[in-house]
């Protein structure tokens, strides 16, 4: 069988607003594990990988049927823990390699699929945006906007609320408002450049990594779908996703995808 994509969930055991976050109980399993069942279940993956930086979250995934691998401590970002994975030698010959948070036991399949495809059509990096429904999360720094050109290309990430209409207040039917979604599925090139790359002025301000590659010349697709359910970043955040876990289950948008 000849492999194409892997799939890579940094797992850091460190967490400052949830402790030990990879672990914390949701629904009777850790939340990695939610995240690889998902990732698994997307049927878009030829392997899907555990990266961590502990032993006791490599015991835990190996339990619950993860192949899980412990990579450096000193990592600055979970890109470089992708990157150390992509290079050890039993994944070498995979071409696209995809970082699914460890936090998001809601990935959804579509866009994943949306991602890869991206790197399938030329893109050097494919990822994901969202509309933005309201002013609320336009201004909230913690929401990262993408500026998008007409084919699809990621112009600028920014915290900031960009695009800034001179003359008037945001139209939100528009397309033009939309929030990052943290899948990043890269050609395995411009993963290992994304990685040698030095820090850069405008992510060193921003304080986002993906404002280096964007600098150094690297071409980010960008595919547009409806908003999914957020990550798992504090307890409240991980109560939610037990109640949806235990009760509901997620809808599936539609994509438009960035032409390269």
């Amino acid at each position: 069988m000849t492999h194409h994509v892997l799939g890579v969930i940094p797992a850091r055991l460190a967490s400052t607003r949830l402790p030990r976050k990879p672990l914390h109980p949701i629904a009777g399993r850790p939340l990695v594990e939610w995240v690889w069942r998902r990732a698994v279940a997307s049927g878009v993956f030829d392997a899907v990988v555990v990266a961590t930086d502990s032993p006791e979250v490599q015991a835990a995934a190996r339990a619950f049927g993860a192949t899980a691998v412990l990579t450096r401590a000193e990592h600055p970002s979970g890109t470089d823990r992708v990157a150390e994975v992509a290079r050890r030698e039993e994944w070498r010959g995979y071409p696209v390699i995809v970082n699914v948070q460890g936090d998001e036991p809601f990935v959804r399949t579509d866009h994943l699929q949306a991602a890869v495809a991206l790197v399938r059509e030329g893109w050097d990096v494919g990822t994901v945006a969202v509309p933005i429904p309201g002013a609320d999360e336009w201004r909230d720094p913690a929401a990262v906007k993408v500026v998008r050109g007409d084919d699809g290309r990621a112009l600028f990430f920014s915290r900031a609320p960009v695009p800034f209409p001179r003359d008037g207040a945001p139209d939100f039917a528009h397309d033009l408002y939309l929030r990052h979604v943290g899948i990043y599925a890269y050609a395995r090139e411009a993963l290992l450049r994304w990685v040698s790359l030095p820090e850069g002025r405008l992510e060193r301000i921003e304080k986002l990594e993906q404002l280096r590659a964007l600098a150094a010349g690297l071409r980010i697709g960008v595919a547009v779908g409806e908003p999914a359910l957020g990550g798992v970043d504090t307890p409240a955040d991980a109560r939610m996703a037990e109640n949806v876990l235990l009760h509901t289950t997620a809808p599936t948008p539609q994509l438009e995808r960035a032409t390269p």
